[in-house]
């Protein structure tokens, strides 16, 4: 089973049509063409951070006579942004002001949307756009006035 962030569109009641569903689970492209993915998943900073780790790796192991550490160098980032880039981009989004609303464990993810949907309905938390911004929640163990916190890869989490 995966476990899927559910994100609402900024301004949008919940459950929304529009919401995205990202598994928390190794990307296979990201680890074959890190740039690339992070660029296709529009966010730009870490395909420039990374950008920048694959030319030095590669003057490492071309230029600098040290190809075993620019190999290990450019290893590390393939399998660092295919662990968390996905994480990267449930970040990104609410930097960008959607809301994060649920986490899902299931083994697809039109069927965890599916199951939000009607658990937000069954309980009646459909709930209206609200007109902060929204923020990353702090890491906070344990619950603490009925709300649910803690973190998926290196995202803290809080849930409602």
């Amino acid at each position: 089973m995966t476990a899927y962030l559910v994100l609402a569109s900024p301004g949008a009641q919940i459950p929304d049509e529009r919401s995205v569903v990202i598994a928390d689970r190794f990307a296979p492209w990201a680890f074959f063409a890190p740039v690339i993915w992070l660029l296709f998943n529009r966010l730009w900073l870490e395909a420039f951070a990374a950008f920048l780790v694959m030319a030095a790796a590669t003057g490492l192991a071309s230029t600098a006579g040290q190809p075993v550490l620019g190999i290990a160098l450019d290893l590390a980032l393939s399998v660092l942004t295919a662990l968390e880039g996905r994480n990267w981009r449930a970040a990104a989004l609410q930097r960008r002001g959607w809301r994060f609303v649920d986490v899902i464990e299931t083994d697809d993810s039109d069927l965890a949307f599916e199951i939000h949907a009607s658990q937000a309905r069954a309980n009646g938390n459909v709930q209206r756009p609200a007109s902060v911004k929204p923020t990353l929640a702090p890491l906070r163990l344990g619950r603490q006035s009925g709300r649910e916190t803690g973190s998926i890869g290196l995202v803290s989490v809080e849930r409602n």
